[in-house]
């Protein structure tokens, strides 16, 4: 049995552009697009007697978020063409008529139908779900509607309620407890499926189709398409330009420098090649030439004692570009998220405030919840670093200089990165940093600063936890080096141990344990930041519960321009670096700082 309820689905179309002149356009209402509600896919049929468009002989109303209480015009002329129901929409001249056709002027394209099913087959299935077609279905009243639940396909269901094969995919006596619950798990399902549609670049309908049937929290989905689009990333292999082993083995970074400095380009072919081919991929053009990521995955082994001072280099690991960029910011070794071989601005959703469901008597009335949602955009910001080489050396060893020259301009270009991680303003060409994020956690030492103690790094902590902020295997700290030494000169207590025990040994990247969790050292933390009488002599400490939740965005290849000119004097080149990208944090309660710490 089908039960007689109205169901609701929303299509962003491409509205027919309404002349300023007139007040009527053509619009496509529906279409056998699929859509997945809790049963599984629903297909509108659109063949010819599916559609009872009995209600429709006179047109139908165009109603505002399906109120039958506001017509604002009238779909007229309706006939299926190409599998789509094609209608005239013509707006009144009232006031609500009016200003709903000023919204579709100025870009509104939400048209929602609302039907009722008459009778429903099953047709194999898809991604996991079994597929239904509504062969027979009645037509009702076409609604302009905000915000639809999928920007793709637009289903904005109001109800999920169906039986089929004597299966009813959700309980509904319209008890209270089942409206909220039938409300949270349509809110849920249309969450997934609209972010799925979203970042459908780095997951498939399959992850679409097992977050649902598992019953994934939207929260859950969010984070598994981080790791998704952190190991796409990671895994370059999308960003190469595709070189051959032969091609990486044969380029050589120290002959494009000197060609770039000669304007002479006629020895670097290959070099030019590259450059050109990582232009095409990322639609970028260089400020000088394109290094490709390909040349970064070369284990390189070459120099000699006889060029520019024996510069024979230890055998280095074939790692991507944004590895060797990683293991050179600190904050990074803490979980901080990294992507790489971004072109486009990349939106990072996250649910911002949690729905509220309350505690009802009998026949108590339920509200709706309302979880709300915000993202943080990582979109190109340009950081530069360079470095001097004599031209003689350049010129005489050019190839022995590939690896030093390539080393130093990243690891200037990571310092510069993490000091906007930490630090960024947000403006003047800045990324927003951590310390600058709104809403992350706050502790004080005192009204002119204090000097650091254990309390500090409590507080810290529960400035995280106080917002629910639960910290996990990929929380810590990160200071900087005076911090670090007063913790080691500090007890924790009374006949208690130093904050850092003297026989506290680093790890491999160099961080200590401090109050169960990992604690990293970098001097792009301030130290000489101002708190009441005490001017520029305070420190800052930054905590994570998840640092994770940090994301750095690195967009296109390295570009690098060669300057013959500025040193000439010294018989110098000045070789710089730039390199575009973007931090963002994605749940500012998972971050706390404090910034008066007398160190």
């Amino acid at each position: 049995m089908i039960p007689k309820d109205t169901q609701y689905r929303t299509f962003s179309v491409a509205l027919g552009r309404a002349d300023n002149n007139k007040t009527s356009f053509q619009a496509s209402i529906s279409s056998e697009e699929p859509y997945l509600r809790g049963f599984g896919y629903e297909i509108l049929d659109h063949s010819e007697n599916a559609i009872d468009m009995s209600r429709s002989v006179d047109g139908l109303p165009i109603l505002r978020d399906h109120d039958t209480s506001k017509p604002v015009g009238m779909a007229e002329n309706l006939r299926i063409v190409r599998g789509r129901l094609i209608a005239d929409f013509r707006f009144f001249s009232t006031e609500a008529g009016q200003e709903a056709l000023t919204m579709v002027r100025e870009g509104f394209r939400n048209v929602s139908v609302g039907y009722i099913i008459e009778e429903v087959e099953q047709e194999g299935q898809r991604d996991g779900f079994e597929v239904y077609r509504v062969k027979k279905w009645t037509l009702l009243e076409a609604s302009l509607v905000p915000i639809p639940a999928d920007p793709t396909v637009g289903v904005n269901r109001s109800r999920s309620i169906i039986t089929l094969k004597g299966k009813r995919s959700m309980e509904t006596n319209h008890g209270n407890n089942e409206i909220i619950n039938e409300k949270s798990e349509s809110l849920r399902v249309n969450q997934i499926v609209s972010t799925g549609e979203a970042y459908s670049r780095w997951v498939t309908q399959k992850d679409v189709a097992t977050a649902v049937r598992e019953n994934w929290s939207t929260d859950r989905f969010q984070d598994f398409i981080m790791a998704k689009m952190e190991s796409k990333h990671t895994d370059t292999r999308d960003h190469l330009v595709g070189m051959s082993e032969r091609e990486i083995n044969n380029y050589s970074f120290g002959r494009a420098l000197v060609a770039a400095m000669t304007n002479d380009w006629s020895k670097a072919g290959l070099e030019r090649a590259a450059s050109e081919a990582v232009a095409r991929k990322f639609g970028q053009s260089p400020e000088g030439f394109f290094v490709p990521l390909d040349f970064f995955r070369r284990d390189f082994n070459i120099g000699t004692a006889s060029e520019a001072g024996n510069l024979r280099p230890t055998e280095l690991r074939g790692d991507l570009y944004v590895d060797a960029l990683r293991n050179n910011i600190v904050v990074a070794n803490m979980g901080l998220r990294v992507l790489s071989g971004l072109t486009g601005n990349v939106d990072l959703p996250r649910k911002a405030t949690a729905g509220t469901i309350a505690a009802l008597s009998e026949i108590g009335s339920a509200s709706e919840t309302n979880p709300t949602t915000a993202k943080v955009t990582l979109s190109p910001k340009r950081f530069g670093a360079y470095t001097e080489v004599s031209r003689q050396a350049l010129i005489q060893s050019a190839l022995a200089l590939d690896t030093m020259i390539r080393d130093d301009l990243l690891q200037g270009a990571a310092v510069l990165i993490e000091g906007q991680i930490l630090n960024g303003v947000g403006s003047s060409n800045e990324m927003t940093g951590i310390r600058n994020t709104s809403s992350i956690g706050t502790a004080t030492a005192g009204t002119n600063g204090a000097t650091l103690a254990w309390s500090n790094l409590v507080d810290l902590e529960s400035a995280c936890t106080n917002n629910n902020a639960n910290p996990g295997a990929a929380a810590g700290y990160v200071t900087n080096s005076k911090a670090r030494a007063r913790a080691k000169i500090t007890p924790r207590g009374t006949n208690l141990d130093f904050i850092i025990p003297p026989d506290a040994l680093p790890d491999s990247m160099g961080r200590v344990s401090v109050n169960g969790y990992k604690c990293g050292f970098t001097n792009n933390v301030p130290s000489n930041l101002t708190k009441g009488t005490s001017t520029t002599v305070c420190s800052a400490a930054i905590f994570s519960a998840d640092w994770s939740m940090g994301v750095l965005g690195l967009f296109g290849a390295p570009d690098i321009t060669v300057d013959p000119y500025s040193k000439a004097d010294t018989g110098q080149i000045k070789i710089t670096l730039n390199q575009f990208a973007d931090f963002g944090v994605r749940q500012p309660a998972a971050f706390s700082k404090i910034e008066d710490l007398l160190t």
